[in-house]
């Protein structure tokens, strides 16, 4: 059986290094990261616009395709939300929050090869996962109901009260109206409209896609042009992409914190990206060891970058798990290459591991993560380059890129009324010092603690007990009480030490 395994193994590695295979991994790397640069596009599209091109390879050769631009398509999100304050999709948000203050500071290619370094690390420890704990894994999020996803949900939530430390109330605020934005439309439960206003477009909700944009790529748009940003204004890039190897590995917590986030959310049924890269970014601020570190997110702490990409590299092989052995996408990109997978006749689920085409899906997907790195690292000086573009060709860039990326996703009218309007919004809270991450994650994090929290109310028939009766719903609530307490908690006990020391001097 081992003989058998690793022959087969050696077979579906063989396959991917053979020149056609690795060609169409190349291309596949490259037109993945062209595609995620592109705002609002991400790894559905990206998947989805390439998946046509595959119908006439060789099976083997159009999965290998599509693997890579499926990893590809995932980085290339961030590299413009690093250079230009765009992000590609809700999880490569939290890349904006110091990998674009890098950026500014002449750190382009290195926080371009932090992104690469962390993504890539997350990939390969999930993989790892992915290949030897997917039954385990897969047995242990079934047993996860709507309690226990409603509870990790709202913990990714109370981070906020840490995270946003001298700021708590701002953020609390500002989670509350991204939670009130995500009720917008119709109630899953009931089928009802909720505060639509007689507005078709509200009917489906507020889409999430304009609202990051707006509020990252229109409000730094409108920094540039009314403050006078000196975005361009530089004349040198400093460091080098591969010196972000080397620091990635030395801040190697901040890395095994955020890939093991990643892990976690990625085999959960319904958190994916979003909440991984985000509630990784979070529970790294939150872990800073002193007050100075903890100013430094959001101002280019290299951590605030390794921490939410190592998390989304991870989590884009951890929604394979279920999509692999049980045939359950976790993701809308994962149901992409499921249907590619059928496709060329592979179908997923408990039988997965039959004959050699699976191996070579799995050799297909490791190499896929080292294409993307190494095509990142060695193009990540030329990437940087971007932002020394002058502001009165960088700004309108940006808003065009910004306009077409949105109407890319969904072609409708109204989505460049909400990326003009977030965007304003988004220009004032910048300027009022209110957190945009808290307003983002409560838009996220929404529907998936109300659907979750109604299903658990229907499951045990109006009662609450569902919080307190389940074991992991019990710890999940004592860790989110605990997160929301802490800060006045912390406060006080330094009210106290304070005085003491205030009553030593006095006597």
């Amino acid at each position: 059986m081992e003989i058998a395994s690793a022959s087969l193994w050696l077979h579906g590695f063989g396959e991917v290094f053979s020149l056609n295979n690795l060609m169409f991994l190349i291309l596949g790397t490259l037109l993945g990261m062209i595609v995620g640069v592109l705002p609002g596009i991400g790894p559905n599209f990206g998947v989805a616009l390439l998946l046509p091109m595959t119908f006439t390879m060789p099976p083997a050769t159009a999965i290998i395709f599509l693997c890579s631009v499926h990893a590809a398509t995932a980085y290339g999100d961030s590299i413009a939300s690093i250079l230009i304050n765009v992000p590609g999709g809700g999880g490569s948000v939290p890349a904006c929050w110091d990998g674009h203050p890098l950026s500014k500071q002449g750190r382009g290619g290195l926080a371009l090869g932090l992104s690469a370094t962390a993504s890539l690390t997350g990939g390969v420890v999930s993989w790892f996962f992915m290949v030897l704990f997917s039954p385990l894994l897969v047995a242990f999020a079934l047993k996860l109901g709507p309690p226990e996803i409603f509870m990790v949900a709202l913990l990714a939530l109370s981070m906020l009260a840490v995270a946003v430390k001298g700021n708590t109330i701002k953020g609390m605020i500002m989670a509350c109206i991204g939670l009130m934005l995500s009720f917008i439309g119709m109630d899953e439960m009931t089928g009802l409209y909720r505060y639509t206003f007689g507005i078709p477009y509200l009917e489906d909700g507020i889409d999430l896609i304009p609202v990051v944009v707006g509020m990252f790529a229109m409000a730094e748009v409108y920094t540039m042009v009314n403050e006078g940003d000196l975005t361009g204004k530089l004349t040198k890039v400093q460091d080098k992409a591969f010196d972000a190897v080397k620091l990635a590995f030395k801040n190697y917590k901040s890395l095994i914190r955020g890939v093991m986030t990643g892990v976690w959310m990625g085999i959960l049924p319904a958190l994916g990206i979003n909440a991984a890269s985000m509630s990784a970014y979070l529970l790294e601020k939150q872990s800073a060891k002193d007050k100075a570190d903890q100013d430094s997110f959001g101002k280019g702490n290299p951590k605030g970058v390794i921490a939410p990409e190592g998390a989304k590299g991870a989590c884009v092989i951890g929604d394979l798990v279920p999509t692999f052995t049980l045939g359950i996408p976790g993701s809308g990109s994962a149901a992409l290459l499921m249907a590619a997978l059928i496709v060329h006749g592979l179908r997923p689920g408990p039988d997965f591991f039959q004959g050699d085409f699976p191996y070579i899906v799995f050799a297909g997907i490791l190499i896929a993560q080292f294409s993307y790195f190494l095509v990142g690292i060695f193009t990540a000086k030329y990437w940087a380059k971007i932002i020394q573009f002058p502001v009165a060709v960088l700004a309108p860039a940006i808003a065009v890129i910004a306009f077409v990326g949105v109407f890319a996703d969904n072609n409708r009218l109204e989505v460049a009324i909400v990326l003009s309007v977030f965007g304003f919004i988004g220009y004032f809270m910048n300027k009022y010092d209110y957190p945009a991450a808290a307003l983002i994650l409560g838009l996220v994090l929404g529907n998936l603690v109300e659907s979750n929290f109604s299903r658990s109310m229907m499951l045990s028939k109006g009662s609450y007990s569902w919080a307190y009766m389940r074991p992991i719903t019990l710890v999940l609530l004592i860790i989110t009480i605990a997160s929301f307490a802490w800060p006045w908690v912390k406060g006080f006990f330094i009210w106290v030490r304070g005085r003491g020391k205030e009553g030593l001097k006095a006597d």
